[in-house]
């Protein structure tokens, strides 16, 4: 009796320490890193990223067809991630050099309408310079920046027009780089109307009419300052906003100090770009091109959000003391944060369905499915995600129904209830690309595996304790699996786990005083409240 008793001492001793372990050992990293290696605490709150939906259209007319645009580049100021492409009957090229990024997509023989797609997010960030009063003009550049010193067709530095306007605007002999450009961006801020101008506008045209769009204004601008011997280039993208549009935008850099400044007089940058300001290309470029004659239509489709900003991580990460940012050291094999966040994230939907399962009493069709699915659904969506994960549960059945009737071996019939699932995700992947709606393809990147088996527990239910049964697991399953995305989508948690991935323990001490729940659960409490509550005798 006594070693029993010593036995169950022990198993409450070693209980209680490894909560106490997973509990202290966490705050005490976290603490470290606050106070020892002063983790910047800013890293916590999320920033903007942008979703650019590029939809393109066209019609065929049984005839080769190509169409090209450019993508953007990561670099210093805007980070590119998650780029996907719903190209349909056509093939993807996509050429790359110094400058851009060029996309294109090609067929033959082409009829009928046809809709391409490419997204991807953005993460960027506001730039402003600060150029000295006392800069003046060099006299010579690296050779190099010669092109941007150049004559091209619409921006014409040698004519007598754009000679005359500079004159006039500087009149000093040995005028400071700060002056020029502040004088020839107020002249085209305040001076020139701005006008939406779809065609081709020149620097000459602009400067007689007194107004422009953003790309007349943008080769003035160029015209001038390569006239004073400022090397100067275009910059094509798009400003990024909340909803669908058609309408593109430029501005210009202008090379001083050795960097390259930025200057819209659209909208009144001077030496600066706004956060939501995406680079596509550089040059005087069309953003598209395609084949004469066949109804080209494009669209970009904005939507924001917030999410956990990485400066901090990099920031962290370049501590030789910081032993547990996971960070660092999975960007160095190319995995992304993203996905590091998708993996850190999971133990605390898997707590949630510990929760909803132990605690609330709640039956889920397998353990820590509801989790996965909506790790999976972070890409498509809560909507999405539900809606094919109760399709797939469905045909999935119907399909066992079959084989049952078929009376086929067990191993046999999961392979083709595999199959099935994967049918179903590729013909749900297939129609998204259709519709245009990229969130539904995303869809395919469920876990297979375990919806065949979650299938064939859903048709195993239905045989054993009837349709209703089987209908009120699956509707539970997906308010678990509700409830798992809004705590693993949660911004918040999110920007912790990543700062702090160490946390990823505490939901290992919740599970351990959880593993010794006796309580009862809160669907009993419902289901017995009258006797709980009831006259006593």
């Amino acid at each position: 009796m006594a070693i029993k008793y010593n036995s169950v001492l022990a198993r409450q001793y070693v209980f209680i320490s490894l909560i106490a372990l997973f509990s202290i050992l966490p705050i005490s990293i976290m603490a470290y890193k606050i106070f020892y290696l002063d983790y910047p605490l800013t890293g916590l709150i999320p920033v903007n990223s942008y979703i650019l939906d590029v939809k393109m259209q066209a019609d065929g007319h049984g005839d080769s067809m190509k169409m090209s645009t450019f993508l953007p580049k990561s670099d210093s100021r805007q980070t590119i991630l998650n780029e996907m492409s719903s190209s349909g009957a056509f093939s993807l090229s996509i050429d790359s050099n110094d400058m851009n990024r060029m996309a294109t997509w090609e067929a033959e023989d082409v009829n009928g309408h046809h809709n391409i797609g490419y997204s991807y997010s953005v993460q960027a960030k506001h730039v402003q310079y600060v150029i000295p009063d006392n800069l003046l003009i060099p006299d010579s550049y690296p050779e190099s920046l010669g092109q941007y010193l150049k004559e091209e067709d619409g921006i014409q530095i040698n004519d007598p027009l754009i000679d005359q306007s500079t004159k006039k605007l500087i009149t000093d002999e040995n005028p400071s780089i700060l002056d020029v450009v502040t004088r020839i961006h107020r002249h085209l801020q305040d001076d020139f109307a701005n006008k939406k101008f779809s065609g081709f506008t020149d620097a000459i045209t602009a400067l007689k009419l007194g107004e422009a769009s953003c790309n007349g204004k943008g080769r003035l601008f160029v015209a001038m300052a390569r006239h004073l011997n400022i090397p100067a280039r275009l910059v094509g993208g798009v400003i990024l906003k909340q909803g669908s549009k058609r309408t593109s935008h430029q501005w210009v850099e202008l090379y001083i100090n050795n960097h390259w400044v930025p200057f819209d007089t659209i909208n009144n940058h001077f030496a600066e770009i706004p956060a939501n300001f995406l680079t596509l290309y550089y040059g005087d470029q069309a953003l598209f091109k395609h084949t004469s004659d066949i109804n080209f239509q494009y669209m970009f489709s904005t939507k924001t959000r917030l999410v956990p900003r990485a400066e901090a991580q990099e920031v962290l990460g370049e501590s030789v003391f910081n032993i547990t940012n996971f960070y660092s050291l999975f960007q160095k094999v190319g995995i992304s944060q993203d996905l590091l966040k998708i993996i850190l994230m999971i133990p605390l939907g898997a707590f949630v369905v510990v929760v909803f399962r132990n605690v609330i009493g709640v039956e889920t069709f397998g353990t820590f499915l509801p989790a996965l699915i909506a790790a999976a659904a972070r890409e498509s969506g809560l909507m999405w995600g539900l809606l094919g994960f109760v399709s797939i549960i469905v045909i999935s059945s119907l399909v066992r129904k079959v084989l049952e009737w078929l009376q086929l071996l067990h191993s046999p019939k999961m392979a083709i209830m595999l199959t099935t699932v994967v049918v179903v995700l590729l013909l749900l992947a297939v129609i998204g690309v259709n519709l245009g709606m990229i969130q539904l393809a995303q869809v395919s990147l469920f876990p297979i595996a375990i919806l065949a088996i979650t299938a064939e527990r859903f048709a195993i239910l239905e045989a054993e304790q009837g349709m209703l049964k089987s209908i009120k697991i699956t509707l539970t399953t997906c308010v678990v699996i509700a409830a798992c995305f809004f705590v693993m989508d949660s911004l918040f948690l999110q920007s912790m786990i990543l700062a702090f991935p160490e946390l990823i323990l505490i939901p290992v001490a919740l599970n351990l005083w959880l593993g010794r729940w006796i309580g009862m659960r809160f669907s009993e409490f419902i289901r017995f409240r009258k006797l709980i509550f009831g006259p006593q005798s």
